[in-house]
């Protein structure tokens, strides 16, 4: 059955489309502040708990009706201690540490030039490490497991073949650029990196393709910038909606994505070999490993309504957890550290909250209660 990504018209009311891979960020402004729920839920106490809920502190995205100023929050698990610690415009961009110890997103390096801002989760500590290329402006992606290298997504508006995808340690040192900007990519967007440091994974936007406006595929390539391999078969695409792309196994020995008109794909980084693990009638997508390595969960659209699903690395035991008692269902899911549950955002359209979901699909706790449209949102273990 042949099923296209259609961003607009079936997956909007699922999430938010993305900005474009490459925004250069307006203005990105500490704040110490929080929003109060000017829109409430139906549920009103934080966490009305079915079960415990894993410990650890969410960060995540809300958009206002304010000229589309994007609002930066953290937020503990159970649903208290709300935070805004700073907002932007056209970026779309936070990131935990590995440690959960500061959140990285993007602060101005120089004029028109932007670099990694790191920030605490209670909003204080705002600190920009300049770029070591004057001109050159980058975007953190992802990270290895024990934070020791970052991979950046970048632009040059002075020297535009300095773009491309880099590699550099959190303090900026060791900058490399991995893989030049080339023609026909219009961005470089970087969603893994092994464990080791070796190898990186990512999304090379080429432009609209099968009713995705930001559509592409998806590479591994070595951190020395060789053995480029594309992973997504020969004439296929997937698409950058708003969640992650790309998701790598805990031992990155793989990695698991989605392809707009076949399904969920598990492939192997050091051979190549690529394996379909599904093939329903929808559309799947936001792909995430669990932290254990033993289910990936991934949303699964029929019909405009959402849901979500486990399956095991090898295939079998696809099964839906989630209900779809909302106008939209659930949409795409992020893990608990622990890899014990998911958060998840629940609502129509853009009035959706934050709940958390154990693996039976049981919503264990309310995280958020105001009724808005979240971006994208990321759980990391509480503090030690």
């Amino acid at each position: 059955m042949q099923r296209t990504l259609i961003a607009i018209a079936v997956l909007v009311g699922a999430c938010q489309a993305a900005p474009p891979a490459t925004p250069p960020p307006v203005a990105v402004l500490p704040s110490q502040s929080s929003i109060p729920s000017a829109l409430p839920s139906p549920e009103s106490t934080p966490a009305a708990s079915l079960g415990p809920v894993p410990p650890g502190r969410i960060l995540f995205m809300r958009s206002e009706s304010d000229g589309g100023i994007e609002h930066y929050f953290t937020i503990n698990s159970d649903g208290t201690d709300e935070r805004e610690i700073y907002t932007a415009q056209g970026c779309g961009c936070a990131h935990w540490m590995a440690d959960g110890s500061r959140v990285m997103s993007l602060g101005e390096s120089g004029e028109d030039v932007w670099s990694l801002m790191t920030i605490r989760p209670d909003g204080s500590d705002r600190v920009v490490v300049p770029t070591p290329i004057k001109t050159l402006s980058l975007a953190v992606g992802a990270t290895t497991l024990d934070g020791k290298w970052l991979a950046f997504n970048s632009w040059d508006n002075v020297v535009p073949s300095n773009a491309g995808l880099y590699i550099a340690h959190p303090d900026l040192t060791k900058l490399r650029l991995v893989v030049p900007l080339q023609e026909g990519i219009n961005a470089t967007e970087p969603f893994g990196v092994t464990p080791d440091g070796s190898k990186v994974v990512f999304f090379a936007e080429t432009g609209k393709a099968a009713g995705m406006t930001h559509g592409g595929d998806v590479y591994v390539v070595n951190a020395d910038g060789s053995h480029l391999r594309r992973l997504n078969p020969t004439g296929t695409k997937t698409g950058f909606i708003g969640p992650p792309v790309i998701s790598l196994s805990p031992d990155g020995r793989k990695a698991a994505f989605a392809v707009a008109d076949d399904g969920v794909y598990v492939a192997d980084l050091e051979t190549g070999d690529v394996t379909l693990l599904t093939n329903e009638a929808g559309i799947e997508w936001a792909v995430a490993w669990s932290p254990t390595g033993e289910w990936i969960a991934y949303s699964l659209n029929r019909g405009g309504v959402n849901a979500i699903q486990l399956i095991r690395p090898d295939g079998t035991e696809a099964h839906q957890i989630s209900t779809k008692d909302g106008a939209g269902g659930d949409r795409w899911s992020a893990w608990s550290p622990e890899g014990t549950a998911l958060l998840l955002q629940r609502g129509a359209s853009d009035r959706t909250d934050l709940w958390i979901m154990d693996l039976e699909g049981n919503y264990l706790g309310q995280v958020t209660h105001t009724l808005s449209s979240h971006g994208f949102y990321s759980w990391a273990p509480a503090p030690r």
